[in-house]
């Protein structure tokens, strides 16, 4: 049948969208590991700031997932179920609202970190940083293999997504830990409340990281 193709050719495969999503989610995520930087150095003005980098990604990342919403019934052929690849993007997206939320609720409140409390905070940062970048690269090479499959490109999704599950895992431990830290601190009761509902937040991030490479798992299966 002809057709297919041609509609195909008139209409962008919804994997650009996705794609062009995650490069959203790429450059929030980058833009997060500074804001916090500057917040525990005690920079809250230039932190602030530098988190309305992260609002505005938010936003661009909400028009193209809107895009790709309204786009994708259009189309007649998809090589994965429709449903899977939306709880994808929606996952993904989610990751980008986690940052969003986190920074604006971390501005709320001026809290000086101590020592021992900072060392844990980043630890639990970078960890999550790590497990989205690692969803990043699983994004990539899934988008690559059902444009051009092969059981090579098969196998280092699955693997990699094994990463995703297992850098996840550790940082559910590493944010427990840093928990605990909090709570025997010194600080006053909001200041515990504060740096409490901002680790929770971040942990967020990497749980809907985890979500998201469950949704290509799934489409792997089917």
């Amino acid at each position: 049948m002809p057709r297919i193709p041609v509609l195909r050719a008139l209409h962008p495969s919804p994997f650009e969208g996705l794609l062009q999503h995650a490069n959203k989610v790429k450059e929030c995520i980058d833009s997060l590991g500074k804001v916090i930087e500057k917040y525990s150095e005690g920079a809250y003005e230039e932190s602030e700031k530098l988190s309305e980098e992260i609002i505005n990604l938010e936003h661009e990342a909400d028009k193209i997932k809107s895009k790709v919403s309204q786009e994708l019934p259009l189309g007649i052929f998809l090589p994965v179920d429709k449903k899977d690849f939306l709880q994808l993007l929606y996952e993904q997206d989610a990751i980008l609202n986690f940052a969003e939320d986190a920074v604006i609720w971390l501005h709320m409140k001026k809290t000086p970190i101590p020592e021992d409390i900072k060392e844990g905070l980043l630890d639990h940062l970078n960890r999550v940083l790590d497990c989205v970048r690692t969803l990043e690269v699983v994004v990539t090479t899934f988008s690559d293999l059902i444009l051009h499959p092969s059981r090579e490109k098969k196998k280092k999704v699955d693997k990699l997504i094994q990463e995703v599950h297992r850098k996840e895992w550790e940082d559910d431990r590493v944010g427990r830990e840093l928990a605990r830290k909090i709570f025997s601190s010194s600080l006053d009761f909001l200041s515990i409340y504060h740096l409490l509902r901002f680790s929770d937040l971040i942990g967020s991030i990497a749980t809907h990281a985890e979500n998201a490479a469950d949704r290509i798992s799934t489409m792997l299966a089917r």
